[in-house]
């Protein structure tokens, strides 16, 4: 079988990875908590996932919620063997797969879509894949449609340009699999790296980078590292690029780097807030974190919700209290959220609140009676749910799909479990 086709690395499978922050419920929230009009999740919607691999996401996904219908498309047959497994053992009736390359879905007929994501995917591909992506989204999405789009970024990626570079140079003379070349590539950089030379006396922290990276599967080291595309993004370019489609970002699905409250100094803040393009904000934004990975939202033919409007989401979106979230605990040492001190007590209290019964931001201010305004208790209810401790409920109610696609990821012997209260997956 040949390594690399168009350039990626298919003779070895992409590992099997959720993203929570991809599924329709955490986009739709979080869109409509920005102030923008979202996708309707009580009425039936359309769901593609660009790059589905071996589609455990996506069997998730859908099996979490019943209203949609969700399309995954890759062009390793291989891959999606594994895919359609799922709906054979479970009987899933609202998810498929479609094997095609980006070239060959660009000409199909098919219905538009409400939520485009792609996650893994752009920083490795070419150029022309890249634009036949965009002019997918272009065709296919819904206006107020939501994409969601993760990539490699800059400067975080800046320091392993040059070990990706030799990684995939010494691939082409090693003997194995691709997984096997990535292991065999990345430990000589390691031990380039112990001689404490060039590179690595400039950047000290490179050695535990490196270190971190080999904890990885060799299957992911190999996706990620031995692409002949391998191509880390600016999110300047990338919101411009997604503009000229119609396409304006509106955050950061990786909820905590777009808290600036949480994420930077104040004075950091403030230098940030006083630049006057989005492009500006969050290129400076990437730099004061060092962003490694990007997972960007963006909305077609944006809309933004009227006071009213905006009002009565902040009434209709309900939380509830997530399994294992740590209710009754001090969270002041929790590595999650321990370091933003001064709204411990708030946290802790919103989640006994939420023990008791499932409650909107509105409901929970009443309950709170603090002087906190309804943005500020938004951004610390969404710091709660990127910890994994709360999550917004899911508008439908049917879970008819949750037992059987849970009892196959046991099978499976994957960690996974989807719970259609919130449209999501646990591990």
């Amino acid at each position: 079988m040949s390594i690399l086709n168009e350039g990626y690395v298919v003779d070895v499978p992409y590992p099997t990875f959720v993203h929570r922050q991809a599924m329709p419920v955490w986009l739709s929230s979080l869109a409509q908590l920005k102030g923008n009009q979202a996708p309707d999740l009580q009425k039936p919607y359309r769901y593609l996932e660009l790059g589905c691999a071996m589609g455990i996401h996506l069997n998730l996904t859908a099996a979490a919620n019943p209203m949609g219908h969700f399309v995954g498309v890759d062009f390793n047959a291989q891959q999606l063997l594994v895919a359609k497994e799922g709906i054979q053992s479970t009987n899933i009736q609202n998810l498929e797969f479609i094997h095609a390359s980006f070239e060959q879905l660009e000409q199909q007929d098919l219905e538009p879509f409400d939520f485009i994501v792609t996650h893994g995917v752009w920083s490795w591909i070419s150029d022309e894949n890249q634009k036949t992506l965009l002019r997918i989204i272009d065709k296919f999405l819904k206006p107020n449609g939501l994409v969601y789009c993760s990539y490699m970024s800059y400067p975080g990626a800046a320091e392993l340009s040059s070990v990706q570079k030799l990684m995939s140079e010494m691939s082409k003379n090693l003997k194995g699999n691709s997984a096997e070349k990535a292991v065999q590539s990345l430990s000589f950089v390691q031990k380039l790296g112990q001689q404490q030379v060039g590179i690595f006396t400039q950047i000290p922290s490179l050695n535990q980078t490196l270190a971190n990276l080999a904890q990885d599967k060799p299957n992911y080291i190999a996706h990620d590292f031995l692409s002949e595309h391998w191509q880390p993004q600016h999110s300047a370019d990338m919101i411009r690029a997604f503009g000229k489609q119609h396409l304006s970002f509106i955050t950061g699905a990786n909820i905590a780097e777009h808290i600036d409250a949480v994420s930077l100094k104040p004075e950091v803040q403030k230098l940030i807030q006083s630049l006057p393009l989005v492009t500006l904000q969050e290129t400076a934004r990437d730099i004061a974190l060092n962003s490694l990975q990007r997972q960007d939202i963006y909305i077609k033919n944006r809309k933004k919700l009227s006071a009213t409007e905006f009002e009565k989401a902040l009434s209709q979106i309900k939380f509830g209290v997530m399994p294992h979230a740590p209710v009754h605990k001090s969270l002041s040492n929790n590595p999650k959220i321990g370091r933003v001190h001064d709204i411990l007590p708030i946290c802790e209290y919103i989640l006994k609140l939420l023990e008791k019964q499932d409650l909107s931001l509105l409901e929970m201010a009443q309950s709170l009676k603090l002087n906190i305004q309804p943005l500020q208790l938004r951004d610390i209810l969404l710091i709660l749910v990127w910890a994994g401790y709360i999550h917004p409920l899911n508008p439908e109610t049917q879970a008819r799909f949750e037992q059987p696609m849970n009892a196959w990821m046991q099978q499976q012997q994957l960690a996974w479990r989807c719970i259609a209260k919130y449209g999501t997956a646990v591990e």
